[in-house]
């Protein structure tokens, strides 16, 4: 029996995952369901509407499909060497479709009678697995920078690998290893897992070798395809972020005044802003280096040293936790989390490219503001951890804004003519000197 603890729709969603992992979609009943969560079936209506709408909150809400951990012990298999770990966990992620093989087969049959509301519930719970794979990729191969995949592009196309064997070989010999006799795509579920896990390896940076690849760091960023924001744009992004709480707020406060990575947001915790009326540094990165939290940010005031978004979400916390930003269950947040933040907030922004705003230009943003204030490329690069090099894109972009604003004060100017003016084509004007 459900736990009579729990309040009606939970009860319901479970006894729905229950039977729907047990015997389908099709064959299970309204009226079984909510015997089997103790309620009377007028309630389940009222909750869902129908038996599709709560198969669509069945992918939402489920513990066993949106719990943190999703039964899988991350712990153990992050202290296994990463080919392995990875052969391990897409063997678990296999035996949980096992286990649901009834409910993929619904999911899939029932699809083309399912509204524009619970196909967008259905999506949703497909991201919420998506991003637990983007996360687990994350954190044991930082898969992407080679290929310019994120991480949760890659998840996206493991989970529609998983997904595709799942139904493949449960439309030909049931899961298992004896279907492959039928179908001739794989030689068997170790096979097929042996070749998702190569083709995750080759996406590693520096695909010498994990061991190499931890002597060597990270993949250094691309610059070059780094594009600042103008002031209109960052103000807008302030201001949604307001209005989507105090984390939110904080976090892009950190990334648009600090230019910290979003790689190095998750390893800030409390004690890594200090502050009092006359500064605000915050400790970065491993090496600990210290970055100005600027309170003007493109012109416009966001607070004191003091009194901020940063300081406001931090004393606004009542949990127990050091890290200063926090993903789900109060566990510190991750990269992936960080960027999904970031595009829940700048969707629907216009860039001046008219492209999704990447995270990258927040950073990016914050350097060329920094050195358009006087700061040199060798203070820029102590301060953002950036090479001398990384950052000459960016002192370019910050020059054509130079330039651009000397321009507009010029026109804003009233003057005389010149005496002379140069001809077209002259090759001996002073603008090619």
């Amino acid at each position: 029996m459900v736990s009579p603890r729990k309040s009606a729709r939970q009860r319901l969603v479970d006894a729905a995952f229950q039977l729907f992992s047990s015997q389908g979609v099709g064959t299970t009943t309204t009226r079984q369901v909510a015997d089997l969560a103790g309620v009377n079936e007028v309630t389940l209506f009222r909750q869902f509407g129908s038996k599709h709408g709560l198969l669509a909150a069945v992918m939402t809400e489920a513990e066993v499909l949106s719990g943190s951990d999703r039964g899988f012990d991350l712990a153990a298999l992050a202290q296994t060497p990463t080919d392995q770990a990875l052969r391990e966990f897409l063997s678990q992620c296999l035996a949980t479709l096992d286990q649901l093989s009834e409910l993929v087969r619904s999911v899939i049959g029932e699809a083309g009678q399912f509204s524009a509301d619970n196909s967008q519930a259905m999506g949703r719970g497909l991201q919420t697995i998506r991003n637990f794979i983007a996360e687990y990729l994350e954190a044991h191969l930082a898969p992407g920078d080679a290929a310019g995949l994120p991480p949760e592009e890659v998840a996206g196309l493991v989970m529609a690998l998983l997904l595709g064997y799942a139904a493949i070989d449960g439309t030909t010999d049931g899961f298992g290893e004896g279907s492959a006799a039928f179908h001739s795509l794989w030689a068997s579920r170790s096979a097929f897992i042996d070749s998702v896990v190569s083709w995750l390896l080759s996406l590693r940076p520096q695909s010498a070798g994990a061991d190499l690849a931890s002597q060597r760091g990270p993949t250094p960023p691309h610059t070059d395809a780094w594009l600042d924001l103008p002031a209109p744009v960052v103000h807008e992004i302030m201001q949604v972020a307001r209005k989507a709480g105090n984390q939110t707020h904080a976090l892009i406060y950190v990334l648009l005044g600090a230019g910290v990575a979003a790689a190095e947001l998750p390893l800030l915790n409390r004690a890594s802003a200090l502050y009092d009326s006359s500064q605000h540094i915050l400790l970065v990165g491993p090496q600990q280096r210290q970055v100005p939290l600027n309170q003007w940010i493109m012109g416009k005031r966001y607070g004191t040293y003091a009194k901020n978004p940063l300081t406001r979400w931090l004393k606004s916390r009542s949990d127990a936790s050091p890290a200063m930003f926090l993903g789900p269950d109060e566990q510190p947040i991750t990269p992936l989390r960080v960027r999904q933040l970031w595009a829940e907030v700048t969707v629907g922004i216009v860039s001046p490219t008219n492209e999704p705003l990447g995270v990258e230009q927040a950073r990016a943003t914050w350097c060329v503001e920094m050195l358009l204030r006087g700061l040199t490329r060798q203070e820029l690069s102590l301060l953002s951890g950036l090479s001398v090099e990384q950052l000459d894109p960016l002192v370019q972009k910050a020059q054509a804004r130079s330039a651009l604003a000397q321009a507009l004060r010029l026109d804003q100017q009233p003057g005389s003519a010149p005496a002379t003016l140069d001809k077209p084509g002259d090759t001996n004007s002073g603008a090619n000197d």
